[in-house]
């Protein structure tokens, strides 16, 4: 009976044995499966941070804020100015105009004191919604009348207002000298816009780092320009003066780089209405003037969020 139950108990150690044996995994099946373990959870917090970046910088805007600073070219329509004094009131049909950009110097663009020189733009938004924007923007153009052009004048000037200028002008075709009218909004035909935007990814790289935005939006705003004008041999003082005001619609890409930084050229068209521009300080001289503009900007911008939220 012992020797029995002797044989029956190493029969049942020897299987018991051979099971252990195959149910312990080698130093090597051990690596593989701790690697296998360690590339999924690398994948997967690959996959978890890939969407947060992208939703985070490039989809989920609400909330954030931007702000970005930069330079425009401007053209214009014709417009018919009329000017209005003390012994005065004519008009210049079809006025020619253009822009004065300031020549590139590194000492007045990298110049923190002079960067108002030059036409610029600033603007500062935020988000609604991870599609709208609204910000405030200052487009500062300039204003230049040609000089000898030959225009049509129509209106009177008294011999108390000049002399040599003194007549009836019934639409006479003449040459615009530089001693009957000298015109120009260069302390800036400034314009300080709410704009709002519709923006829209539609590009970005796989690691998230270059994105392309496209961007379009319109605005209404105001004009406070501050105007040098010389007539009929007279030079006014310049003053800033709220003129009229002005609506505006613009298309353009923002090109993010590192996700905070972005680069903005647009296109803006606009009609601007002043019925009230201070040609000789805060006098009664004034001059009014409807026009139309076209402009080009590129501004280099930061985008952030003042919260973690």
């Amino acid at each position: 009976m012992i020797k029995k139950l002797a044989l029956i108990f190493s029969a049942v150690l020897f299987a018991f044995s051979g099971f252990s044996q195959k149910q312990v995994p080698t130093d090597s099946v051990l690596m593989e499966i701790s690697q296998k373990e360690k590339d999924s959870l690398e994948l997967i917090e690959k996959q978890r941070l890939y969407k947060l970046n992208h939703t985070d910088f490039y989809v989920r805007r609400k909330g954030k804020f931007y702000a970005s600073w930069g330079y425009n070219r401007t053209s214009y329509g014709l417009s018919n100015v009329r000017f209005q004094g003390k012994g005065y009131d004519f008009t210049v049909k079809d006025m020619v105009a253009k822009d004065r950009p300031s020549k590139f110097d590194p000492k007045i663009y990298f110049n923190p004191t002079l960067l108002t020189i030059p036409q610029y733009n600033l603007r500062i938004g935020y988000y609604l919604n991870d599609k709208i924007s609204l910000s405030i923007s200052v487009d500062h153009m300039k204003y230049v009348m040609v000089r000898d052009q030959v225009a049509t004048v129509d209106g009177t000037i008294e011999a108390s207002a000049s002399p040599r200028w003194a007549g009836e002008y019934k639409n006479k075709v003449m040459k615009i000298e530089q001693d009957f009218l000298g015109y120009e909004h260069t302390d800036g035909l400034n314009v300080v816009f709410a704009e709002l935007d519709y923006n829209d990814l539609f590009f970005e790289t796989s690691d998230r780092k270059f994105a392309v935005d496209l961007v379009a939006g319109v605005g209404l705003g105001a004009t406070i320009p501050r105007t040098n004008a010389h007539i009929l041999d007279r030079i006014g003082e310049d003053a800033f003066h709220l003129a009229g005001g002005g609506g505006s619609a613009n298309v353009g890409l923002k090109l993010y780089f590192f996700k905070y930084l972005f680069l903005h050229p647009t296109v803006k068209a606009g009609y601007l209405v002043m019925p009230n521009i201070a040609t000789n300080g805060l006098e009664i001289d004034k001059a009014s003037q409807n026009v139309t503009f076209f402009q080009f900007n590129m501004t280099l911008g930061f985008q952030f969020r003042l919260t973690d939220k």
